[in-house]
């Protein structure tokens, strides 16, 4: 009997070991890892950008009973949820060249003030007022091509 327990003992030792051999890999796969967490900090600068809006034609005769008026559209970018004011700079101006007075102003879009962190349209409105008489020396038409004052900037203020 001893040597039937001897040859069942020789028997597992060796398929123990041949499963121990078959099962290496796995047992290292199993095995701890050195590791470690870390964070990534992000800072962010928020920022505005604004496109240039077209020149705005406009075309009066003196003393006409109307206003002259004319637009041009810009975009306004702005990062998600930061608020911004845009401003235009010569709101109120008296042409030096043709001396006519116009004003500037802005439309806002719905939802305007707050980026979204998409392009946004505003328009630059300008209006000369009715009834002036204006500046001309000549006897069919003058411009303020040499006008001072006639440069104006869309600000963003955020």
């Amino acid at each position: 009997m001893k040597s039937l327990q001897l040859k069942t003992l020789a028997v597992t030792i060796i398929a123990a070991a041949g499963l121990s051999a078959l099962t290496v890999p796995a047992a290292r796969a199993a095995s701890p890892l050195n590791s470690g967490n870390f964070d990534v900090s992000i800072t962010l600068t928020p920022s505005c950008t604004v496109s240039t809006p077209a020149t705005i034609n406009l075309t009066y005769t003196s003393f006409q009973p109307t206003d002259a008026t004319g637009s041009s559209n810009f975009d306004v970018k702005c990062t998600n949820t930061l608020t911004y004011t845009p401003s235009v700079f010569g709101a109120a101006t008296t042409d030096d060249a043709v001396n006519l007075d116009y004003t500037l102003g802005l439309t806002a879009p719905v939802g305007g003030g707050t980026g979204t962190g998409l392009a946004q349209t505003y328009s630059v409105d300008a209006t000369i007022p009715y009834g002036q008489s204006g500046d001309c020396n000549s006897l069919t038409t003058c411009d303020n091509s040499l006008a001072t004052n006639k440069a104006h900037y869309v600000t963003i203020t955020y």
